[in-house]
Parts: C-alpha cells; sequence; structure tokens
C-alpha cells in the first residue's frame, strides 16, 4: 500500500515515475488492462493511479527486461544490469551487491540493516530472471494538450513519462521513456527489443558486444586485446588490457613485461617468469557492418607495450566461387544477387535472400520484407533486414544495351523513358512503368502515385525508383523540329517562344506552350500558372521546364527596326529603357511597361505594383526586355562632356567615382553625390532613402551607364612619377605594392589602407569606411590603377647584386632568404618576414598591426622583389657538393644532406627542420627562437643547391658499403650498414635510430640525452653498395673454399666443412666448432672460455668449385654468389642455391645433410629444418618432436624435399600413381600439366586444377590467392600452395618409422606417449602423444589444450571470436605425469 500511494503521490507531484534511489521504474507489466479507460485531460493522472495500482498483481519487470518474483524489489548495479531483492518495497545497498528490508537502512561497518529498534544481517541479491520474450504494452490515444507533455509531430501529446510512436494511421503514447512501435500499431516494445509477429510479445536483442581495433575494421572478442602483427595486420591476444610485444607475435598479460629474447613474460613487481601468450588473427568486419551500429567496448583498446598504429585490415581477396550476377557483374560465395536503384547489383549477405522493393535491403530466404516496419516477417517472428553492398565487377564484358532510339539506349534490365528535357533516362528495373513526371518509375504492373510518390497496384504501396542517364550513342544524326529558319528543337520536343523572342524547346511531343513563356504541359492538358501543374480536369501533374532551342546557322535575320541605330528581332517590339536607349519585349506588338524595364502581351495592361499583366479576366507574369540589336555606320548625335567623353542625346553627363563620366538617363538631370545615381530635373537626391524627391513625390532614382570614350582625343593625365600618370580631375595615391592607383577626385585625400580616398578637405575614418569633415560622413571612394607610360626607366631601390625593389619602396628579408618588397619608402621590415609598417612604427605580431603608441593601422604584406638578370649570385657553400644562397646559412638535415636557413649566421636547430636568427635560441617545445626578450616564430630550411660534377668523399663502412661524407656508418638488424646523418655520431641499440656525438639513446623516450637537454632522434637512411667488390674466400685447399670471415675444418669423411666464425677452434667430433680463444667440451656440447660457455655451432659443407657467398645457417635460404650471378640465374627462372646449384622459383634451397648437398623445399622463402630434411611454411616453426610446422596455435604437418621416383628405385611403403609411376611415403601423387606424374610432399593432399600446385588434405585450392583455404569456426584458415615437382631422382629418405621417444640417454618414452620434466633432473611420460607439459612439472594436458594454475585444461579453440565461450568454458582435467 505504501509502495503504490508513494507512486501515485509522486505522479501528483510531477516527480519522475522511477523510484528513489537506484530501484527500478514502476513495472506497467499491467497497463493493457487500464487502456478502455478514456484519456480525457481530466483523466490522465486515474490512468496512472490505474497503472500504479495494477503494477503488484504480477512479477516485477526490470527496465533492462529482467524478472523479479512477485514481492521482490528490483535493484540495480552499473557492473551487472538489475538483480532482485526478496523484500518487497526494499532498501538497495550502495555496495550494489544487498539490500535491506523496508524501514531499515543499510550499515556497512556492520554488514546489516538497521534501524532504532533492531540490527539484522543484510541479504544478497539474486540475478534477476531474462526471458527471451516479455509481455509487449499497448499503447493508448494521444490527446490534445496538457503544458508538461511530450508533443508528438502531429502535434498531438502524451503524458511526459511515455514516447510518441506512430501507429497505423496516427502517433500513439506508449507507456515507455524510450520505445519501439509494433506491426500491429497497437503495441510497443522497449528500446534494444523486436516485436513478435503477432505484436503481443518483445524479444531481447543479443548484442555482441566486441573489441574494435585501432583500425576501425578489425575487431576482437570482448575480453582480448587487440595486437599490431608483423605484417601490419591486427591479432587478438587472449587477455583484457595486455601487452603487446615487440616482436609483434607474443603478448603479455598485464603488469608484465616482455622478455622476447627468452620468450617469457616477467611480472613488473615479483619478477615472477610465466610463458608467453601467442596471439590469434583479428576478423575483419564486412562493409556493410561498418554502416551499421555495432556496440564495442573501446576503439584503442591495444596493448601498452609498444602500441602498433592502425592500419587498415587487408580484405580476402574475391574468390572464384562467386555468384554471378550476370555477364558483368557477380556476388560473393553465399550471398545473392539483388538490383539496385541504379539498374545495377548489389550482394546481400545471405544465401537465397529475398531482394526487398526498396532496392536497398533483403531478408533471408522464407521471409518478407515489411517496408513500413524495416523487418523482415514470416508470421513467426520478426527480424531486422540487412542491407546489401556493392557487387564485384566483372572485366572485359560486353554489356547487351536495350536501345531507346537512334541516339541512346539503357542498360540490359532496364527501361528507356522521357525525361523533361526530351531526352532519355533508364528506369533500372526491366519492362518498367515511366511516371508522368519524368524522373522516376514504378515495377512492371504497379501505377505512379504521383502525390505520395509511391508505386501501387491496389495490394502494397513501394517506394518509387529515380531514373539514371541513358546511355548516348555515338555518331548518329538527330532529327530536328524547325522553329524558324533559325532556331530547332531535337526529335520529339515541341518548339515554344521564350521571353526574350527566341526558342525553347518543351521535352514532348506536340506539348502546350505556357504564358509564363518557361513552362509547357502535355497534349491534351492546360497551364495552371498559379499551381504550376498541368490539369485535365482529372489528374494534376508538375509542368516541364524547357530547354534552349539549336540556333542554326548562317540565317539571315529580319529585324524590327527601332530607330536609325537600333532594332528588334523577328517577332518582338521595340521598348525604350531608362538610359534612353532601346530594348526588345519578347512578343509581337507588346505594351511597353512604364518602369522601362517590363513589358505585356497585346491588349493586356501592366500593373506595376503586382508585377504582372492583366485585362480584366486572367492575370500572367510580365515579360522582361532584352537588349536592342545596335546598327552599324550610324552616328549618333551626342551630348559632350568633355575632349574624351560624350553622352548619348537626351541623357546628362555625370562624374564617376573613378574620375570619368557616366550618362544620366534624363536630360539636364541631377547627378548625386554617391557618384553612382541621378534624379529628374528639379529634384533632389535622398542619399539615405536612395530616391529623388521634391517635397510632393519621391520616385527611385536611376543608375548612371558609362559615357561613351571619343576616339583620337589626346588625354591630359595627372603624373604620378616618371612611370605612371592618372585621369585628368584624378588624384594619384600610394598602393600596398608601392605603385600607384587613381582616387577618382581633384586633389583627394589618399587613406592609410592603401586602397580608399576622400574629398578634399575631409579626413579618412579606417573604423567606419567613411570620409567626415566633422559635419557629414559620406561614402569612401575606391582607387583604380594608375596608368603605365610606356619605354620609361623605372629606378629601381637595389636589394642586392640580384634584386631590386621599385622606387618608393623598401627591401625585405624573405623566409626564403631572398627578397621582397615593403609597398612603402624607408619601411620597417616585421620579424615574420611577411609584413612591414611604415617609418616610424613598431610591428605589432600579435595584433598584427602596426603603431607609434598614438594610433594603431594594419600593417602592409610584401610582395616579390625584382629578380636581376645576368647576375652571378655569390653562394655559401655547405661542403664540397652543396650550397646556399646568398645570405643564408648552411644546416645539416636528418637525412645527413645540407639546407638552407634564409638568414645569414643563423642558428640551426637540433631538430634538423628549423632555424633562428643570429643570436637566438631554438625552443623546440614552443617551436619558436627566444632570446630571453622576445619570441619570434622560426623559420624552416629550404634545399640546398647541389653542385655538379663534384666528386662526393664517403665514409667507408667495409669493403662493400659507405656512407655519405658527414654521416656515421651504423649496423643493422640484418648485420648489413645503414647511415646516421650526423658525422660521429651514437648509433642505438634498437640498429634503426642515432643520436649526435656526445648523447645517449633513450630508447623509451626515443629521444637523445645528455643530461641538459632531450632532442629528437634520428632515423639512419641505407648504407651505399659498393659496385664490384669481389668477395675474398678463405682457401681450405686447391680443390675448396670457405667464405670471408669463416674458418675451415675437416669432417670425418675428409672432406672440407665451414665453420661461421673467424679463426674458430675445430672439435674433434669433425662436427661441431667454437670460437677463437675458446675450447670445445664435447659432453656438454659447449664451448669454454673466460667469459663463459656458449653451445657449439654446426659446421656447413665447403664447396669443391668456389664457395657460396655466404654460408646460411639451416633455417634460412642461401644467397646468390653475385649481383650478376643472381640476375642471370632469375631470367632462367631458377633460384642459385650456391655457384653450381639451383632450385625452381617460388622454391627454397635448404641444405640437406644426410647428401651433403642441396636440396629444394616446394615453399616460397621457407624455413629449412634442422633435421636436414624437412622445411616449413614462412613465419612457422619446426617442431622436431611432432614433426609438423607451428605458428601460434596453428599446427599443420611439415614438408618433405623429395621427388617422385619410378617402381624400380621404391620402397614397398610407396604411394603408387599409375603405372611404374610412384611416390615416397607421406606424400601424395599429382599429374602434371606435362602429362606426367608429380609427388606433392603432403599425405592425402589435394591436387590443384591447375596441375602445378597442391594443398593438405580438408583444404580447397584458390589459384587467384596462391593459397590453400579451410573455414574453421567460421573464420578463414590460409595456408600457402604447395608446388609439385618432377625432379631428377635423387636418393631418398626411409619413411618414418614408430619407435619409442627419447627424452634423454637414460629415459625412453613409448611413441604414444610425451617426455615430460617430472624435476630438474628426472623425466616422466605423458600418456598422450605430442602432449603439453604443465609448468608445474605434475601435470600435463593433450594436444590442442593449455595447462591452468588450478589444474585443469582449457581446449585451445582457435580463440576465434564468435566462439570465444567455447575458449573459457571448455575445461577438462589435467593428466598426471
Amino acid at each position: 500500500m505504501i509502495k503504490n500511494v508513494c507512486r501515485i503521490l509522486m505522479y501528483k507531484y510531477n516527480l519522475s515515475l522511477w523510484s528513489v534511489k537506484e530501484r527500478a521504474p514502476l513495472p506497467p507489466v499491467s497497463l493493457s488492462i487500464c487502456v478502455h479507460f478514456a484519456f480525457p485531460l481530466q483523466m490522465q493522472k486515474w490512468v496512472v493511479i490505474c497503472w500504479a495500482v495494477l503494477a503488484v498483481v504480477g512479477a516485477d519487470v526490470c527496465p533492462d527486461g529482467g524478472l523479479c518474483k512477485e514481492g521482490e524489489t528490483c535493484c540495480n548495479s552499473p557492473e551487472n544490469g538489475y538483480g532482485c531483492c526478496r523484500y518487497e518495497n526494499a532498501e538497495c545497498c550502495d555496495d550494489h551487491i544487498h539490500c535491506c528490508p523496508a524501514g531499515t537502512v543499510c550499515n556497512k561497518a556492520l554488514s546489516g540493516c538497521i534501524n532504532t529498534t533492531l540490527t539484522i544481517p543484510w541479504v544478497k541479491r539474486t540475478p534477476a530472471d531474462q526471458p527471451k520474450l516479455c509481455k509487449s504494452f499497448r499503447m493508448i490515444k494521444a490527446y490534445e494538450s496538457q503544458e508538461d507533455d511530450n508533443i508528438c509531430p502531429d502535434l498531438s501529446r502524451c503524458p511526459a513519462e511515455f514516447s510518441c510512436l506512430k501507429g497505423l494511421t496516427k502517433f500513439g503514447c506508449c507507456p515507455l521513456t524510450q520505445g519501439i512501435s509494433c506491426p500491429d500499431g497497437k503495441h510497443c516494445c522497449p528500446e534494444g527489443h523486436d516485436c513478435s509477429s503477432d505484436s503481443r510479445a518483445c524479444i531481447k536483442k543479443e548484442i555482441v558486444v566486441t573489441v574494435l581495433c585501432s583500425d576501425g575494421v578489425s575487431e576482437c572478442p570482448d575480453g582480448t586485446t587487440c595486437c599490431e602483427t608483423t605484417e601490419g595486420k591486427w591479432a587478438c591476444c587472449p587477455l583484457p588490457k595486455a601487452v603487446c610485444c615487440a616482436d609483434k607475435i607474443h603478448c603479455c598479460s598485464e603488469g608484465t613485461t616482455c622478455d622476447v629474447e627468452h620468450s617469457k613474460c616477467i611480472h613488473s613487481s615479483t619478477k615472477k617468469e610465466m610463458p608467453m601468450w601467442a596471439k590469434l588473427p583479428a576478423r575483419v568486419r564486412a562493409a556493410w557492418e561498418n554502416q551499421k551500429e555495432v556496440p564495442v567496448e573501446a576503439v584503442n583498446n591495444t596493448g601498452t607495450e609498444n602500441a602498433p598504429k592502425g592500419t587498415t585490415a587487408n580484405l580476402l581477396p574475391p574468390s572464384a566461387n562467386d555468384v554471378p550476377c550476370d555477364d558483368t557483374s557477380a556476388c560473393p560465395d553465399g550471398t545473392t544477387c539483388c538490383k539496385t536503384q541504379e539498374g545495377g547489383w548489389a550482394c546481400c549477405p545471405m544465401p537465397e535472400a529475398v531482394c526487398c522493393e526498396d532496392f536497398i535491403h533483403c531478408c533471408p530466404k522464407g521471409k518478407k520484407c515489411n517496408l513500413e516496419a524495416q523487418t523482415c516477417e514470416d508470421g513467426l517472428i520478426s527480424v531486422p533486414w540487412a542491407k546489401k553492398v556493392p557487387a564485384i565487377i566483372k572485366q572485359k564484358v560486353e554489356v547487351k544495351d536495350v536501345p531507346c532510339d537512334d541516339t541512346s539506349a539503357c542498360p540490359d534490365g532496364t527501361t528507356c523513358c522521357k525525361t523533361q528535357e526530351g531526352g532519355w533516362a533508364c528506369c533500372p528495373m526491366p519492362e518498367a512503368v515511366c511516371c508522368e513526371d519524368f524522373i522516376h518509375c514504378c515495377p512492371k504492373g504497379k501505377k505512379c502515385n504521383l502525390e505520395a510518390q509511391t508505386c501501387e497496384d491496389g495490394l502494397i504501396s513501394v517506394p518509387w525508383a529515380k531514373k539514371v542517364p541513358a546511355i548516348i550513342k555515338q555518331k548518329v544524326e538527330v532529327k530536328d523540329v524547325p522553329c524558324d529558319d533559325t532556331s530547332a528543337c531535337p526529335d520529339g520536343t515541341t518548339c515554344c517562344k521564350t521571353q526574350e523572342g527566341g526558342w525553347a524547346c518543351c521535352p514532348m511531343p506536340e506539348a502546350v506552350c505556357c504564358e509564363d513563356f518557361i513552362h509547357c504541359c502535355p497534349k491534351g492538358k492546360k497551364c495552371n500558372l498559379e499551381a504550376q501543374t498541368c490539369e485535365d480536369g482529372l489528374i494534376s501533374v508538375p509542368w516541364a521546364k524547357k530547354v534552349p532551342a539549336i540556333i542554326k546557322q548562317k540565317v539571315e535575320v529580319k529585324d524590327v527596326p527601332c530607330d536609325d541605330t537600333s532594332a528588334c528581332p523577328d517577332g518582338t517590339t521595340c521598348c525604350k529603357t531608362q538610359e534612353g536607349g532601346w530594348a526588345c519585349c519578347p512578343m509581337p506588338e507588346a505594351v511597353c511597361c512604364e518602369d522601362f524595364i517590363h513589358c505585356c502581351p497585346k491588349g493586356k495592361k501592366c500593373n506595376l505594383e503586382a508585377q504582372t499583366c492583366e485585362d480584366g479576366l486572367i492575370s500572367v507574369p510580365w515579360a522582361k526586355k532584352v537588349p536592342a540589336i545596335i546598327k552599324q555606320k550610324v552616328e549618333v548625335k551626342d551630348v559632350p562632356c568633355d575632349d574624351t567623353s560624350a553622352c548619348p542625346d537626351g541623357t546628362t553627363c555625370c562624374k564617376t567615382q573613378e574620375g570619368g563620366w557616366a550618362c544620366c538617363p534624363m536630360p539636364e538631370a541631377v547627378c548625386c553625390e554617391d557618384f553612382i545615381h541621378c534624379c529628374p530635373k528639379g529634384k533632389k537626391c535622398n542619399l539615405e532613402a536612395q530616391t529623388c524627391e521634391d517635397g510632393l513625390i519621391s520616385v527611385p532614382w536611376a543608375k548612371k551607364v558609362p559615357a561613351i570614350i571619343k576616339q583620337k582625343v589626346e588625354v591630359k593625365d595627372v603624373p604620378c612619377d616618371d612611370t605612371s600618370a592618372c585621369p585628368d580631375g584624378t588624384t594619384c595615391c600610394k598602393t600596398q605594392e608601392g605603385g600607384w592607383a587613381c582616387c577618382p577626385m581633384p586633389e583627394a585625400v589618399c587613406c592609410e589602407d592603401f586602397i580608399h580616398c576622400c574629398p578634399k578637405g575631409k579626413k579618412c575614418n579606417l573604423e567606419a569606411q567613411t570620409c567626415e569633415d566633422g559635419l557629414i560622413s559620406v561614402p569612401w571612394a575606391k582607387k583604380v590603377p594608375a596608368i603605365i607610360k610606356q619605354k620609361v626607366e623605372v629606378k629601381d631601390v637595389p636589394c642586392d647584386d640580384t634584386s631590386a625593389c621599385p622606387d618608393g619602396t623598401t627591401c625585405c628579408k624573405t623566409q626564403e632568404g631572398g627578397w621582397a618588397c615593403c609597398p612603402m619608402p624607408e619601411a620597417v621590415c616585421c620579424e615574420d618576414f611577411i609584413h612591414c609598417c611604415p617609418k616610424g612604427k613598431k610591428c605589432n605580431l600579435e595584433a598584427q598591426t602596426c603603431e607609434d603608441g598614438l594610433t594603431s593601422v594594419p600593417w602592409a604584406k610584401k610582395v616579390p622583389a625584382i629578380i636581376k638578370q645576368k647576375v652571378e649570385v655569390k653562394d655559401v657553400p655547405c661542403d664540397d657538393t652543396s650550397a646556399c644562397p646568398d645570405g643564408t646559412t648552411c644546416c645539416k638535415t636528418q637525412e645527413g644532406g645540407w639546407a638552407c636557413c634564409p638568414m645569414p649566421e643563423a642558428v640551426c636547430c637540433e631538430d634538423f627542420i628549423h632555424c633562428c636568427p643570429k643570436g637566438k635560441k631554438c625552443n623546440l617545445e614552443a617551436q619558436t627562437c627566444e632570446d630571453g626578450l622576445i619570441s619570434v616564430p622560426w623559420a624552416k630550411k629550404v634545399p640546398a643547391i647541389i653542385k655538379q660534377k663534384v666528386e662526393v668523399k664517403d665514409v667507408p663502412c667495409d669493403d662493400t658499403s659507405a656512407c655519405p661524407d658527414g654521416t656515421t656508418c651504423c649496423k643493422t638488424q640484418e648485420g648489413g650498414w645503414a647511415c646516421c646523418p650526423m658525422p660521429e655520431a651514437v648509433c642505438c641499440e634498437d640498429f634503426i635510430h642515432c643520436c649526435p656525438k656526445g648523447k645517449k639513446c633513450n630508447l623509451e623516450a626515443q629521444t637523445c640525452e645528455d643530461g641538459l637537454t632531450s632532442v629528437p632522434w634520428a632515423k639512419k637512411v641505407p648504407a651505399i653498395i659498393k659496385q664490384k667488390v669481389e668477395e675474398k674466400k678463405v682457401p681450405c685447399d686447391h680443390t675448396a673454399a670457405c667464405p670471408d670471415n669463416t674458418t675451415c675444418c675437416k669432417t670425418k669423411e675428409g672432406r672440407w666443412a665451414c665453420c661461421r666464425m673467424p679463426e674458430a677452434v675445430c672439435c674433434n667430433d669433425h662436427k661441431h666448432c667454437c670460437p677463437n680463444g675458446t675450447t670445445c667440451d664435447q659432453t656438454s656440447m659447449s664451448c669454454n672460455g673466460p667469459s663463459g660457455s656458449t653451445p657449439m655451432l654446426q659446421k656447413v659443407p665447403a664447396f669443391t668449385t668456389g664457395a657460396p657467398t655466404t654460408v646460411q645457417p639451416t633455417t634460412e635460404s642461401p644467397t646468390t654468389s653475385s649481383k650478376a650471378e643472381e640476375e642471370d640465374k632469375e631470367e632462367e627462372g631458377m633460384i642459385s642455391c650456391d655457384a653450381h646449384t639451383s632450385c625452381p622459383q617460388l622454391t627454397t634451397c635448404c641444405y640437406m645433410k644426410k647428401f651433403e648437398k642441396w636440396g629444394c623445399c616446394p615453399l616460397p622463402e621457407a624455413v629449412c629444418c634442422e633435421d636436414g630434411s624437412h622445411c616449413c611454411p614462412k613465419q612457422y616453426k619446426c617442431d622436431n618432436s611432432r614433426t609438423s610446422c607451428i605458428k601460434g596455435e596453428v599446427v599443420i604437418p611439415w614438408y618433405t624435399k623429395i621427388p617422385a621416383i619410378t617402381s624400380d628405385e621404391a620402397e614397398p611403403s610407396s604411394v603408387q600413381c599409375e603405372g611404374a609411376n610412384q611416390c615416397p611415403e607421406q606424400t601424395s601423387c599429382c599429374k602434371l600439366f606435362t602429362g606426367e606424374w608429380g609427388c606433392c610432399p603432403l599425405k592425402n593432399a589435394v591436387c590443384c586444377p591447375d596441375k602445378e600446385h597442391c594443398c593438405p588434405q580438408g583444404y580447397t585450392c584458390d589459384i587467384l590467392s596462391r593459397s590453400c583455404q579451410k573455414l574453421i569456426m567460421m573464420q578463414l584458415e590460409r595456408v600457402p600452395l604447395t608446388p609439385v615437382y618432377l625432379l631428377e631422382p635423387e636418393p631418398q629418405l626411409s619413411p618414418t618409422k614408430h619407435k619409442d621417444i627419447k627424452c634423454d640417454d637414460k629415459t625412453d618414452c613409448g611413441h604414444d606417449e610425451t617426455c615430460c620434466r617430472t624435476s630438474a633432473t628426472s623425466w616422466g611420460c605423458c600418456p598422450s602423444p605430442n602432449a603439453v607439459c604443465c609448468s608445474d612439472m605434475k601435470h600435463c594436458c593433450p594436444t590442442g589444450y593449455t595447462c591452468t594454475k588450478e589444474g585443469s585444461c582449457i581446449q585451445n579453440s582457435k580463440l576465434y571470436w564468435p566462439n570465444w565461450h567455447v575458449f573459457l568454458a571448455n575445461k577438462k582435467r589435467a593428466l598426471i605425469v
């Protein structure tokens, strides 16, 4: 009872319907019982009271859709949503875990509920039930008004706690603050839910929370971290807030650091070592997913160590299994082709989908599109529809067009429709209906509803489509409709007169021309000028706009003469203009209106106020006149203005602002003071009202027109200097550029902005932009360019030997070190190198003004200086190869070259980009130059001048590489050389950056420091490779040799092998070697020396006829002996292993220990395994214990390097191909394109259709992307294609026999077991092959599982994002070792 009364009172006093503190809102589950009440204004409160009373009948519904039992209370928790307290009207505690009965308060200190009489323990909340379905809410009718109500779009209203939703015909009120309308228009559901098919229930949407990586397209599951990979893509670390390791392969948990060298994660505080985690590929979102709002946790949820920059994820290449749409387009496998509004194709992301009629969305198979609700329905359930994505365009396919006429066509599957212009457009549907508005079209069998802008057939209404332009055919002669002798319209159109008396084309045949001279209507309809439509008493359609007619050439026009000098075109009427000339009304025998601008048809009168033509019956728009044609060779009687200008007869000469003459179109007129307008004789100019007045009537003033310039009259100019002059009656004024301009008034005042001027006796008011004298304020005038005198030598102000500025200007330096001209004599050059100020003023850089303590004026911008010709520039030499212009300073760049600071004796900043004036210091943080008094912007350096034909002195790194002069050689990670762009620089330990001499590299901060200042480090550039340098070989004897920096050692067989160290110690086992100064310890297989013990190195065979240039480790492929040799081999399609051995392209050379010769791994850039017989794909590692290739959690069989053999060479275990052809055990027979049999180095392999490659079992060949694909857990797994080769037969390896697995010299485990350590000195056998040994040395897990601290095994589900819950939930007990 207290609960209900409280809620009623809350509504009465306009409080929220939400409970106090964190309790849930009142549950509206029984509202549908109350909706039968009428809902006038007086009954609002009763409805809410009814709602509150009935709320206690059933279960309590929490805002998130959860359900609590009858008599329980919903309590909110920010982390876990809503829970249930078992007490009615309970007190929800602030710890978000517990609650107390009504009438008590929570006490954290006592962990209980207290009041004045008792203390009882508090109780823990229970989770609310989260049913998939909950009952929908019945909407109530909207009403007319209430002050605090929500206003719906149709101006009806709903209570403040309700939401306005569109029903079937009008808006209704949903008893939810945020709701959605159900398809029946009578019920609603909370936001985040879908309505059921019968609108009686609400279905909660499943929200998949993902972590969006920085590239915006890759995502990882919730609870993981985005980390960048070595390829620049994104992968998922299976830990939240993980640390991404610098190798871009592994990651560590939060609070640890990566020890990449030892593959460990080290805890920051306890220093405890843990194994690294491998990352799994991130999921790339499709384009259509990015167009929808998908909830994500955080865009920047990436690891903390070496956080990679976001890069665009690589989308999958198009598959060969595409769904063809037509000859030109296709959709990916598993999608459906759907037509677009433009007539093209888009892809619905579902197989056998239903294409919706709006041409944008689609629905799953078996469902129907509900255009109004934007859902897909089947009578049982309603789901959101999907948006289509663009189809794939096929290349080189000829499109079959639908011909419209001889000149136009539309694409296949579309329909030709006429446009308003009389041309053609394409409706993106076959056999479509063309709508009468000439813009839209409808599907076959439907009618256009112009008013609703839809297509209807009496059953369903769908949006109409917009047409696209038709294809124009070339070289087709168009048949025109002739209008008269001079004009014509295209075929299928109608000629109509224009206002100007010419012709325009109505885009319809036999059309009706409207009286406004602009529009037209279809045949049989009348123009409704007021409604701008075409009507016939039955239907009203929009009118069409006419387009210009085609002008025929070489036709003599018959003019209507106006007087001896002017005429109008045939079919028009001559009318006087305000200027006293003639204009043409575009109608025959027209009425000329009194405003001198417009005209009306014959028989109508001009209505100046309404701007129409009337005859007492109908009113039509008036027409605007166009200029008359001026006849040639007619002597005009002019009114002379001066010796050079004159005005037409019946006009008056008036001065212009520029000092010239203009003509007022009235005799003996009054010239106004604004120099633009004039008034009739006897009237005065009212500048403020822009009218002409005489105390009785006010009329508009007239605008003057330019005067006629008389020819061959000598003008008396006002000289400005030796090169410029102004017209008579004007004044010379300086411009900002230092030249001259003319003020259109005699003895005028030149304003300080260099643009305007004022009459004599007035002052310039720059702020108000007026001319004032204390009595009256008039607009100022704008100056016009001065007249340049010819053949006058300009006296320049020399800047240096190469540049100069015009007379009356000042030379100022630019940022580039050149010269610019300030348009004032003896000016002050500002420190920003761009502006300048008048003599005696100072530059205020902040305010961008020139000041002297009294007044502030705008500063001027400098203009480029004049470059003198044929002057030798004196450069400032930087070194033997570079120089800077005179007056600049040479500064080093980051690349080790030179740049020029545009100031003499400048200070070069440590960022290698900027510089400062002499005497100032560079402030790198503020990007300014400072001296303790003033701070000015720094300047940017420009490239130095490269001197020609100068030999550069390089700094030699070794016999093969060198760096430019003034740089330093630094080692790279690959063991080569790079160049630091500074002399005697410090090479940083990351092998990428370097620091200036005397500074230390701070790898963490990426800076160079010396204890005083910190500057950015520089990046090294590649070293110069010296040409034609012969490698020095170490001769073993006259038959064999080893590469430079190696040592010759004897083998057991008496041959030579190469130790990969100079002056090495050859061990007595004839297999290993040790560094100089150490001894071989064959017991521990190590090299003992003063500094400790290091592992032995294994020797590689020497070469009897010319050793290779470098001896590679067994995990890498060899390099060629020389560049020329490599190029020769590549031309032949082979990869050189040594001077005499090569492998085919797209393979890798690997040394085969057993035969002491080279073999070919059938993979490009492969990893050669240490057993000398196998190899793995790039970025995989060889696992000798499993005879597999591993990369993170992915394990695939490794590849055997053996060719096909014939039956007489085969062992009994060989694989039979056909006839006498066999392949070794653990391989597969594949037919080559030559017809011969080849061997794929994979067991039960899939032979690709190109008859050159093969794939592992269970994979499919994708020749286009040159990879093998397999869909695993909805994620596409790829491995490279494996070539099938037919080589010369070689001695074969014996097949692998099952035998016990050796743990050490004393301990063995069964072939189906795994060796695991039980202590530092003892071994145990795990009863599972290829098992994972747990770190507690007691347990082990089967392959594919991971050990946990609790003693269980978690299955590795490949950590694909849709199955993350499988990874977290799928556990089993660990096995006992």
